[in-house]
């Protein structure tokens, strides 16, 4: 169930994140050249590296230190 939160929780995240990158560079094409650039697949592709790394963190807080 914490693995399932994680995952949602780092697609929401990575795809937000993805668009607001996704639009600083489209901003920052059109003032330097007047053509708006951008990625096109970027918040899909920052939604899954969201959830990879969300799932990686989350089963390092569960387990417990090796000794």
């Amino acid at each position: 169930m914490r693995t399932l939160v994680a995952v949602l929780i780092g697609l929401v995240a990575g795809f937000f994140a993805g668009l607001v990158i996704d639009q600083i560079i489209g901003v920052v094409g059109l003032l330097t050249s007047g053509d708006p650039g951008g990625f096109r697949f970027l918040p899909v592709v920052l939604a899954v590296l969201g959830a990879i790394v969300a799932v990686l963190v989350a089963r390092r807080r569960t387990t417990p230190p090796h000794r």
